[in-house]
């Protein structure tokens, strides 16, 4: 019975520990926001600056996992490049280092004000201080699951069988020697390492390796070494997110574990250095001092830190070797714009869904250009693109489709009110474009009708004509550099192209009905003239609608790939 309620008192307190970390995660997540996007901007600067943003975006998101999942998101993307992502990727390493350094405190007292105060922020209606509350109240359970996991593993410590177990693998050297003996040493690599493929996350398992050192049930050389298979354990994650990834994601996810495993080999060989009677890593510990909790902290801070220092220079080479091992030359990279993996980062997923709605308008509009085109400029290369146009139309649909399904998986996460307005006109937008797409089979039976039935504008109907299809072009242009990069002054200049576009058909609608009544055009001629102008009509509107709500889109990120 003791054994049973020990056991569920450890299991207890791991789940409560794991459900704090992931809260205080996706709070400060939530509280770094549109933030993410600025980190994102200084991973194009150098290693150095990608290693830096690697650590603070894995010290918000509390995993060097999850930081790393990110990073094959972006590739597969586009946003990134494998020299960007190793860099990147090596700061992780160092961001995922601060859970330790933080439950190593013994700093009990807080649990219940935490708890408190952030139940009492979650009832706050002001957005800005109620997401805090799963931050604080993350921070409480993190701290409450680790006292009950460390008392439990007190009480389990005096049972023999309990603390038998533990003994196999037990790395510390032999008294009078400095020699860690290699079997224990590999067995608890491999312990720490399975335990991390099973908790999916490095920081769980070094919390969980602070509480048994802190129950006295492993010593400081055990720990390490369930560290460092930690350590390795953790690519998992990349590796897994990598399957169904791009070719460069895949190379990246290769970078993580080589580093993480030549990290622990470089690691393991300082062992073999003695320095007072021990391995030199360990002097450097004792020298640091602090009780058990805190020395363990301290090597895991130090192994990362340090292998990062060591492999900084590297990071060309790393990319160099992942791309020999990883290769295809002969098929292209593909990027996904609207990348699963982004939605877990809602600014950054916002942005590239941006992206896709400005290259779903440029779709559209190459399919209006080319059915206008169909009257007075008909050559093989259009007529090339008339043979694609049912197939560009079902192209449009399915972009609309996969936009739509996109921001509904969204819409399921946790979003600041800012990254939840822009999702509805994102939406509308969405259909104005794919209506434009619609419109473009509509020209095309005017003017191919007008074509099979060889019938010509006016002398002033084409000259109209020709200035309509121009400023239409101009307009698309203005639209999509509106959804590139928001500009006052660009917006001015669409709306001045709409404005124009507006009043030249209405225009060329009362000099053509002029025409017509006058004879100098066939009403037959006219009637489609007339409807020619209204889808031109219809397509400026859809364009109107996308630029007056361009201001509240996230524009494209640095470092993204055009398709």
């Amino acid at each position: 019975m003791f054994l049973w309620e020990s056991a569920m008192s450890v299991l207890g307190g791991l789940a409560i520990f794991i459900y704090g970390m992931q809260m205080m995660s996706d709070g400060l997540h939530h509280v770094a926001g549109e933030r993410m996007r600025t980190i994102l901007q200084m991973f194009s600067k150098n290693r150095f600056v990608a290693i830096l943003s690697g650590a603070i975006v894995t010290c918000v998101i509390q995993s060097s996992s999850a930081s790393t999942v990110m990073v094959i998101g972006f590739i597969n993307a586009g946003l990134l490049n494998l020299s960007q992502a190793v860099g990147l990727i090596f700061g992780a390493n160092i961001g995922t280092t601060i859970t330790a350094q933080l439950v190593a405190f013994d700093i009990s007292w807080i649990i219940k004000p935490a708890i408190v105060t952030g139940l009492i922020l979650s009832f706050i209606p002001r957005p800005k201080v109620a997401k805090w509350s799963g931050t604080v109240l993350g921070f409480g359970f993190l701290f409450l699951g680790m006292m009950m996991m460390s008392g439990a593993l007190k009480e389990l410590k005096d049972l023999p069988a309990f603390a038998k177990a533990f003994q196999l693998f037990q790395c510390a050297p032999a008294e009078g020697s400095s020699f860690i003996p290699p079997a224990a040493l590999l067995g608890a690599i491999a312990v720490g390492l399975a335990a991390t493929l099973i908790i999916q996350s490095s920081s769980a398992c070094t919390g969980i390796i602070i509480a048994l050192g802190a129950s006295g049930l492993i010593d400081i050389y055990t720990a390490v070494a369930l560290v460092l298979g930690s350590n390795i354990g953790t690519t998992i994650t990349a590796q897994l997110a990598a399957l169904t990834a791009n070719r460069v994601a895949k190379q990246a996810a290769l970078a993580h574990t080589l580093f993480n495993v030549l990290g622990v080999v470089i690691m393991c060989l300082t062992f073999l250095i003695p320095v007072n009677g021990e391995p030199v890593f360990f002097a450097l510990i004792s020298f640091l001092g602090g009780d058990l909790p805190r020395q363990i902290a301290n090597a895991h801070t130090i192994f990362n830190v340090f292998t990062t220092l060591i492999l900084i220079p590297f990071v060309p080479l790393f990319a160099k070797v992942c791309e020999r091992v990883i290769r295809n030359k002969h098929i292209q990279v593909k990027y996904q714009k609207l990348e699963p993996h982004l939605l877990d980062t809602p600014s950054i997923a916002l942005a590239q869904t941006t992206g896709s709605l400005r290259q779903m308008l440029k779709k559209a509009w190459e399919m209006i250009d080319c059915s206008l085109k169909i009257y007075s400029s008909n050559d093989e290369k259009n007529q090339e693109i008339v043979k694609e146009l049912e197939e560009r139309e079902n192209d449009i649909d399915e972009r609309q489709k996969d936009i739509t399904g996109y921001l509904s998986l969204l819409m399921r996460r946790s979003l600041t009110q800012t990254e939840a307005e822009q999702i509805p006109p994102l939406l509308h937008c969405t259909n104005d474009v794919e209506r434009i797409g619609d419109h473009a089979a509509m020209i095309r039976a005017i003017t191919e009708k007008l074509n099979q039935e060889n019938l010509k504008f006016s002398a002033g109907a084409e000259e109209e004509f020709n200035i309509l299809h121009k400023l239409s072009a101009e307009l698309t242009a203005a639209t999509v550099g509106q959804l590139t990069e928001y500009d006052e002054i660009a917006a001015k200049r669409a709306n001045d192209l709409e404005r124009k576009l507006f009043e030249m058909i209405g225009n060329s609608e009362k000099e053509h009905l002029n025409r017509i009544n006058s004879g100098d055009c066939r009403p037959q001629v006219g009637i489609l003239y007339l409807e020619l102008l209204e889808e031109l009509r219809k397509i400026g509107r859809h364009l109107e609608n996308i630029n007056d709500r361009a201001s509240m889109f996230y524009s494209r990120l640095p470092g993204s790939t055009e398709k």
